[in-house]
């Protein structure tokens, strides 16, 4: 008889105590909301090419990609990233101007498809660009990009299209270009995010690739002194060869976060994006041993992975 009162006192109790789902979960912290973006989303086509035409506040992205999800999401990759990398330039909004009108971008399912309507649309840069690699261009503001994941997934094709997004952001709202390395070294920043189960954070720190490539280049000693690299260019680069231009998209990432990052260097970087928001001289930096000595520290101690040291 006891041993069925205490059955009976054990499933009471069970009763009583929290749901174990409860327990765990309990102490977790609310995951942040996601800002609610609006868009609008219309058929879109060109040639025989069926697709959609995804608006927002600052884009209209027309792609023949047909996943839902990569239309849930990079929309909000775009609008949240440049708003981040806005806010970092210039966390007052006292001279970064607002997108004039919305940028179109063309994000192709493949290279195919991107020849031919680059070749419609901007005849004068599409002989030259057909030795890309991979990925696309940014010409008068308009982005012409392809898919470059080839597979359910799009994370490298998010990042392509965030990439752009920055120079077509530059190319339209600023009255005068940016340096080359600020420029890139901007984009490159602005493809850092994570991709979540229902959301995508962005951080334009957590871009594995070119940190990758950064500190492989740091430590084989393959990084271009500053006064040399500050005055190479992107095409240049490409010119060397594919390797040639992801290193040079390595070190412009890495300078740029570094200038960022610096409080004595972070002033120079908002002269300068000021200047070409209101279509002045760029200021240029200032190299100096002492400079190229403070970069080569930050290498040092925030490109080497913990697994290294």
């Amino acid at each position: 008889m006891k041993k069925y009162i205490f059955i009976l006192l054990a499933i009471l109790t069970g009763c009583s105590t929290p749901h174990p789902r409860d327990v765990l979960l309990g102490t977790m912290a609310a995951a942040p909301e996601q800002p609610v973006l609006e868009t609008t989303t219309k058929p879109w086509s060109y040639l025989q090419y069926e697709g959609l035409c995804i608006s927002t506040p600052n884009w209209d992205i027309c792609t023949t990609i047909m996943l839902p999800s990569l239309h849930a999401r990079l929309p909000m990759a775009l609008e949240l990233s440049l708003a981040k990398l806005l806010d970092t330039l210039d966390p007052e909004a006292a001279f970064m101007p607002d997108p004039p009108h919305r940028l179109t971008m063309c994000l192709l399912s493949d290279r195919r498809q991107w020849t031919n309507l680059t070749r419609m649309l901007l005849p004068e840069h599409a002989e030259s660009m057909q030795g890309l690699s991979r990925g696309g261009f940014t010409a008068r503001g308009v982005a012409m990009l392809y898919d470059i994941d080839y597979r359910d997934h799009y994370r490298d094709t998010i990042a392509l299209a965030m990439h752009e997004g920055w120079h077509q952001y530059v190319q339209t709202a600023l009255l005068a270009p940016l340096p080359a390395w600020l420029d890139e070294g901007l984009a490159t920043l602005m493809e850092g995010y994570r991709l979540l189960p229902d959301e995508i954070e962005i951080d334009h720190k957590a871009n594995r690739q070119r940190q990758r490539r950064a500190w492989w280049m740091y430590r084989r000693g393959r990084m271009q002194p500053l006064d040399i690299f500050i005055a190479d260019a992107p095409h240049d680069a490409m010119d060397r060869g594919r390797h040639a231009l992801l290193d040079y998209y390595g070190q412009a990432w890495a300078f740029t976060r570094f200038m960022l990052e610096t409080p004595d260097n972070f002033p120079q970087v908002r002269r300068i994006v000021a200047a070409a928001a209101e279509g002045r001289h760029c200021p240029p930096i200032k190299i100096t041993p002492e400079l190229q000595a403070e970069f080569d520290a930050w290498c040092e101690d925030t490109l080497t992975p913990s697994w290294w040291r």
